[in-house]
Order: structure tokens, then sequence, then C-alpha cells
């Protein structure tokens, strides 16, 4: 019961704070060392402005800053229903071989074509 109150208490602050925080604006945490230090941008790279633009209902500029938000968010959200409800199926799923490796191929994917030019509409903007 306490795990789920706080899972709960947890999901609820963050949504807040990147409501009312936004990243383009203030800097909050380190900056990204892959972008640092080789200048390519990761697959997380603007996903806390892609959070932040979603949360006010920019879809557009959530896909620009960073596409996979689109991905990742139903993923985390069907992770915290199988553990706020006990359901166990979608981690029977989500454990799956094929689904882990198609993530990761689909991150990777996204890396390398995020930072080809000519697909600068995968590019976050500040």
């Amino acid at each position: 019961m306490i795990k789920k109150i706080i899972l709960t208490v947890t999901a609820l602050v963050i949504t807040v704070f990147y409501f009312y925080y936004n990243p383009a604006v203030q800097s909050f945490g380190p900056p990204c060392l892959i972008h640092k230090t080789t200048g390519l941008y990761c697959w997380g790279c603007g996903g806390q402005r892609a959070f932040h633009a979603l949360l006010h209902g920019e879809f557009g500029r959530a896909f620009q800053d960073n596409a996979l938000i689109f991905l990742v968010l139903p993923l985390l959200g069907l992770v915290l229903y199988a553990e706020l409800f006990d359901d166990v199926r979608p981690f029977h799923y989500l454990r799956r071989r094929w689904v882990v490796l198609l993530a990761v191929g689909i991150f990777f994917l996204f890396t390398i074509i995020r930072n080809l030019n000519g697909f600068d509409f995968l590019i976050p903007t500040n």
C-alpha cells in the first residue's frame, strides 16, 4: 500500500513540477554529457521540454523537441498502471526479448536520424 502511495505522489509531483517549470527558459540538472562532449543529440535530449509542451497541449512543439515522448509516456503509464493495480500482464509483454530489442532499436535509430542533416525537425530547439 505504501509503495502505491509513493508511486502516485511521485508521478503527480513530477507532472506538476514540469507543468510549471519550463526547461526551455530555466536550466535544471546537469547538461547532457553526450551532447556536451560530441555535439550530437542523444535519444533523451529535449525530453524535458517535450514533456512540458505536452502538458500544455502543444503537441507539435512536443514532437519537435523529442518525438520519443509519444512512445515513452504511454510505456511509463502502462508500467505505473501495472504497479498501482497489481496487474502483471504488461510486464509479461514488456519483458519479451523482441519488445526490448525493438525499443532499443527505435532509440538507436531515432538518435541516428535526428543527428543527420535534413532532419532538423527531430532536433530540439531552445
